[in-house]
C-alpha cells in the first residue's frame, strides 16, 4: 500500500511502504519527509502473520496536594480562562491508561490520559520520549485524552498547571506507554461491537452510538486488559464542581473492572456533539449521575465481551500529517499571549497554521481505527467509518492531538447548538479536510483488504 499526501497549496509527497524487524526498532522501509511549508508527510508500516504479543499499563497522574496547594492548576474546558478558579482537591484519580498491540514485529501503543486534551507540544514530547524509550516511530505512538471537563488543563486554555506537574505527568504518561510496551506477551485479541446511549446537543437525533471493545487474554486464557471505544462528552459534573474527576469515564472503568477483574481503557469516539445520555431517577448529586451513566455503559461493554470474535494476529497502520489554518480568533490570541500549549507556525498574529496527523490503524482484517486530531462532530466521524471495510470500527477522539472540534463545512454555522462548536474549531474547512486525508489513508489500505 502506498499513501499520496497532499498539502495545502502546495505539492505532496508519497510515503513507500516498510516493514519493521521483530523489535520494532529496525525499518527495512523508507518514509519521505516533506520539509516545505505547507506540505504534508505519510508514512506506512505493515504487519506479518503470527500472533499477538499485547502489553497493558495503568499510572496514577493524579496532582498530589502540594500541586493543588500551589492554586494555580486549573481544570480546562469550562468558561473563560482562569474563570472558574483553580482545582480545590482531587476527589476522583486520574490515569494514563496503555495499551501495546504487536504482531508479526509491527507494534501500536496507545494511551489515553483523563484530561480534556493535550496540547501539541505535550503530545509531541511524549511521542518523543516513547519513541526513544522503545525504539518504535513516533507514528506508532498513539497518545488520546478522555475529555473530562474535570481534569488539568494541559492545553493552556483555561489557565494551564504550573510547570513541574506539566513535566511530572508527561514524565508519567512516556513511562506508562513504554511499560505497556515491555510488558507485552504472547496473547489472544478479541472484538466486539454493541451500542449504548447517548444524546445529540446540536439537534440531529442520533450520535455514534456504537461500542466496540477490544478484549485481550494471554494463552491460559487469562484477561489482560480490555479496551473500549465510545462516544459521549464527560461533562455531567459541570462547570461548578472545583474537584478533579475522570467524570462518567472513571465510573465505566471501575464498574467494568470490578466485572472483569482486569485493567480497562476507555477512549472517547466521534465526540463533537455527543453528550451522556443518564438513566432516569433521583439523584443525590452530579457524582451520583456521572456514576449511573458509568455503571450502565460498564454492563453494556461487559455483555459485549460475552460475544466478541477472533482477531487475527495483524497490525497494520499509516499516518498522514497536514497543514490546517487557524483561523480561531480565541486561539490566536492565546498564542500570542503565550497561554496556549500548542505550536503555531507563521510570520504575525494573523497568519498562522497547525500540523497535525492522523494515524490510521488495521487489527487483523476485523478491526480498523483512526486516531483523530481533536472532536470529530458525529457527521465527519460516521463518514469516516462508512469509508471502513472491517465489521469494527473505531475513531478514537482527541488522540494525536487535540484541535477542538471539527465540523462537515454543511454544518457550520447553521445555528445549531448557537454555533458553540464554531467557536472552538480551527475554522470552516478543518472538518472537510481531516475526513477527507483520512478517508485516503482508509481507501489505500482497502485496496489490498
Amino acid at each position: 500500500m502506498a499513501t499520496t499526501a497532499e498539502g495545502s497549496g502546495s505539492t505532496g509527497t508519497t510515503g513507500t511502504t516498510g516493514t519493521t524487524g521483530s523489535t520494532g526498532t529496525e525499518s527495512t522501509g523508507a518514509t519521505t519527509s516533506a520539509t516545505e511549508p505547507g506540505t504534508t508527510t505519510a508514512s506506512e508500516t505493515t504487519g506479518g502473520e503470527e500472533g499477538f504479543r499485547i502489553g497493558v499499563d495503568v499510572t496514577d497522574i493524579s496532582p498530589d496536594r502540594a500541586f493543588i496547594a500551589t492554586k494555580d492548576l486549573y481544570m480546562g474546558a469550562y468558561g473563560a480562562p482562569m474563570s472558574r478558579g483553580p482545582a480545590q482537591g482531587v476527589h476522583d484519580p486520574i490515569f494514563a491508561r496503555s495499551f501495546a498491540f504487536e504482531a508479526g514485529g509491527v507494534g501500536l501503543l496507545m494511551s489515553v490520559v483523563d484530561l480534556p486534551g493535550m496540547g501539541n507540544q505535550n503530545t509531541r514530547e511524549v511521542r518523543k520520549r516513547v519513541a526513544a524509550m522503545t525504539g518504535l516511530s513516533e507514528a506508532q505512538v498513539l497518545i488520546g485524552s478522555t475529555h473530562s471537563h474535570s481534569s488539568p488543563d494541559l492545553m493552556g486554555l483555561w489557565g494551564g498547571v504550573p510547570k513541574d506537574y506539566r513535566e511530572w505527568l508527561l514524565a508519567e504518561t512516556s513511562a506508562s506507554m513504554a511499560s505497556a510496551w515491555e510488558s507485552r506477551q504472547s496473547a489472544e485479541l478479541r472484538v466486539g461491537t454493541g451500542t449504548a446511549p447517548a444524546n445529540n446537543r446540536r439537534g440531529w437525533g442520533y450520535t455514534d452510538d456504537a461500542m466496540i471493545v477490544l478484549d485481550a487474554f494471554d494463552l491460559q486464557g487469562g484477561r489482560i486488559g480490555t479496551l473500549v471505544n465510545f462516544a459521549a462528552h464527560p461533562v455531567i459534573l459541570g462547570e461548578e464542581n472545583k474537584l478533579i474527576s475522570c467524570d462518567y469515564t472513571g465510573y465505566v472503568i471501575e464498574a467494568l473492572e470490578d466485572e472483569l477483574g482486569a485493567p480497562v481503557a476507555l477512549f472517547n469516539g466521534t465526540l463533537g456533539d455527543a453528550t451522556p445520555k443518564t438513566p432516569p431517577g433521583d439523584y443525590a448529586d452530579d457524582f451520583d449521575r456521572a456514576a449511573a451513566y458509568g455503571a450502565a455503559l460498564a454492563e453494556i461493554a461487559a455483555e459485549i465481551t460475552t460475544s466478541t470474535e477472533l482477531v487475527a494476529p495483524y497490525v497494520g497502520f499509516s499516518e498522514r500529517k497536514w497543514v490546517q489554518k487557524v483561523e480561531n480568533q480565541l486561539f490566536l490570541l492565546a498564542a500570542q499571549v503565550g497561554i496556549l500549549q500548542y505550536d503555531f507556525e507563521g510570520e504575525g498574529l494573523l497568519e498562522k497554521t497547525v500540523t497535525t496527523q492522523a494515524t490510521y490503524f488495521r487489527l487483523g482484517v476485523q478491526v480498523q481505527g483512526v486516531g483523530f486530531p481533536g472532536e470529530s462532530l458525529t457527521r465527519n466521524g460516521m463518514a469516516i467509518k462508512e469509508a471502513m471495510k472491517a465489521p469494527h470500527r473505531m475513531v478514537l477522539g482527541n488522540t494525536g492531538d487535540a484541535l477542538g472540534y471539527f465540523i462537515p463545512s454543511d454544518e457550520w454555522q447553521t445555528g445549531k447548538n448557537d454555533n458553540y462548536e464554531e467557536g472552538v474549531s480551527l475554522g470552516k474547512s478543518a472538518g472537510d479536510r481531516a475526513r477527507d486525508f483520512i478517508k485516503e489513508l482508509i481507501a489505500a489500505d482497502n485496496e489490498g483488504f
